[in-house]
This record gives structure tokens, C-alpha cells and sequence, in this order.
């Protein structure tokens, strides 16, 4: 197999950096052409992602990284399937899948343990995100941060910044059309997620979402004067905790009319700005996943 080893040397404090000659030769033993794809700059492994020359690309890096990769590949017809190693300062999609955040072992999983599955993918706009697309409320705290202040101070950073974000009085006046029928109201926040889990925290109450299903969960907070953040802050402290004015949905696609400005956050990169359609590709990647999550989210 033909394989396209792209990874960010700076990713995990430069550990993948030390550690990919190990990869490197392990791939070789199973009998794997493999190349080395070092990234220098942001888009680096979106571009080495759409060269259709690999039957795996093997990525090491953070959310981030993957989410250039599968941006990448979405381009192509013949795609190729996803080997990862999370290297980074969060890594929702591995705990996800169920990848150990250990290099040796996340490698074992690609390797000998894992399974391969089909995974849905979604879009927004003209962008794609493997995981959670967001805009309001602490939906900065995940881009508007140095690297060198992640790289210190890992996840504690991105606390720090969304307590700088928690007493800002969020008023998007939004248009939302899905599946079951439309909303037309002002929201304080905007979650769209492929899986029980978004900056770090666990949504276990979100208990049957699938990332196979052809579906993106929504969770969508209307602007209360006095109770906004206590919802919000309720929904990340207990698992996914809804009440009143605290909309669940569950549609293939969203489209999203914004009256006034709008930041959107995807898979923790800001790329998106004002009105999206959001809409799922279903099954749209092979990625290597742990056999718990085959079990449980497949």
C-alpha cells in the first residue's frame, strides 16, 4: 500500500517530531511504500491531501491538521483512508474514535487492532468538518488563541480564553430551515456535532448520535435575558444538559439566514462568516477507529 505519512512537527511539543522515524520503519516492516509529508504552514496538509497518488494517508497532528487532511481528500473520487495519531492540544475526533492519544499505541490501532469504517462528513458553506461546526458563545475560545499559549499551557488555555468570552451578550437574529421545519429567532449560541463530544468535553447525555447515520445533531440556545448563561454553562457541565429554550434537532441538512454578522467555527478553526448551509456527506471517508467506538457510534 502506498502510503502518505503528513504530520505537523510542531504538534505535541515536537514529540511526533522525535518519534516518526519509528512509524516510519513499522509501515516499511508490514510492507508499505511510505513517504514522509512534513507541514510548514497552514494548508501544507490540505495540499499534500489532494495529490491522488496515496492509497492511506497516515496523519499526526490535532484537529486541525486532520481537518486540512479530509478538505483534502474530499476533492478526489478514489479517496484514501485515514490512519491518525492525535499529537494535539485537544483532539476531539480521537477520543471519538477511540484512538489513544500515545503514539506507540495509536499506531498499534492503525496497524493490528483497529477497525476500518466508513464515516460521515460534513459541509459548510464550501468547507468541509469531520466533527462540530459552532458560532456564539465560547465558539471563539478554540481559534482565538496563540499557538505558543497552547503549546504552554495546553487545554487550560482555552478555559482562560472562554472565561474571557462567558459575560458577552451574544444577539444573532438567525433564519434556521432543516428538516422538521424552520426557527425564526435571536440565539446566543449554535452547536452542530457529529458526536458526543466538542471542545474537550464529554456530551454523554447525547447518547445516540452516530457518525454513520447521514445526520448532524444541532443544539441551538435562543437568547434569554437573564438565563443564557446559565444554560449554556449547564449544557457543557452536565454532559449535554438541555431545558427550556434550548432547541434539539437532528437533520441531513441545515440552512442557516443570518441577519447581522456571524463567525463560524469549524472542527476549531474559524473559516466560515455570516449565512451557511450545513449538510452531510454520508459515509463519506474510511478512517481506522478503536472496536469500542465501532460498536458504540457506528
Amino acid at each position: 500500500m502506498k502510503v502518505g505519512f503528513i504530520f505537523n512537527p510542531e504538534s505535541g511539543n515536537g514529540k511526533i517530531n522525535r518519534l516518526y522515524p519509528v512509524i516510519e520503519k513499522a509501515f516499511i516492516a508490514k510492507g508499505h511504500d511510505i513517504s514522509i509529508l512534513k507541514t510548514q504552514k497552514s494548508g501544507d496538509a490540505k495540499l499534500f491531501a489532494q495529490e491522488p497518488v496515496f492509497d492511506m494517508l497516515l496523519v499526526a497532528g490535532g484537529d486541525g491538521t486532520l481537518n486540512e487532511v479530509v478538505n483534502g481528500i474530499m476533492t478526489l473520487d478514489k479517496k484514501p483512508r485515514i490512519g491518525y495519531i492525535p499529537t494535539g492540544t485537544v483532539n476531539d475526533v480521537a477520543h471519538l474514535l477511540g484512538i489513544p492519544r500515545n503514539i506507540k499505541k495509536a499506531l498499534n490501532l492503525i496497524l493490528e487492532t483497529g477497525e476500518l469504517r466508513k464515516m460521515d462528513v460534513s459541509k459548510i458553506n464550501n468547507t468541509y468538518f469531520t466533527y462540530a461546526a459552532a458560532t456564539g458563545k465560547f465558539a471563539k475560545a478554540s481559534y482565538d488563541l496563540k499557538r505558543s499559549d497552547k503549546k504552554r499551557f495546553g487545554s487550560l488555555a482555552y478555559v482562560v480564553r472562554g472565561i474571557t468570552d462567558m459575560f458577552y451578550d451574544y444577539k444573532m437574529p438567525l433564519k434556521i430551515t432543516h428538516e422538521q421545519g424552520v426557527i425564526d429567532k435571536t440565539f446566543t449560541l449554535l452547536l452542530f456535532l457529529n458526536g458526543p463530544r466538542v471542545g474537550g468535553i464529554n456530551l454523554f447525555l447525547i447518547k445516540k448520535s452516530k457518525l454513520n447515520d447521514g445526520k448532524i445533531e444541532a443544539r441551538i440556545f435562543e437568547r434569554r435575558r437573564y438565563m443564557t448563561l446559565f444554560k449554556v454553562l449547564s449544557f457543557f457541565a452536565i454532559g449535554g444538559l438541555v431545558s427550556k429554550g434550548v432547541h434539539m434537532l437532528k437533520s441531513s441538512f441545515y440552512d442557516i439566514e443570518a441577519k447581522g454578522y456571524v463567525e463560524w467555527n469549524t472542527d476549531g478553526e474559524q473559516i466560515e462568516k455570516n449565512s451557511a448551509r450545513i449538510e452531510v456527506i454520508n459515509e463519506a471517508i474510511e478512517i481506522y477507529v478503536s472496536k469500542r467506538a465501532s460498536k458504540l457510534l457506528f
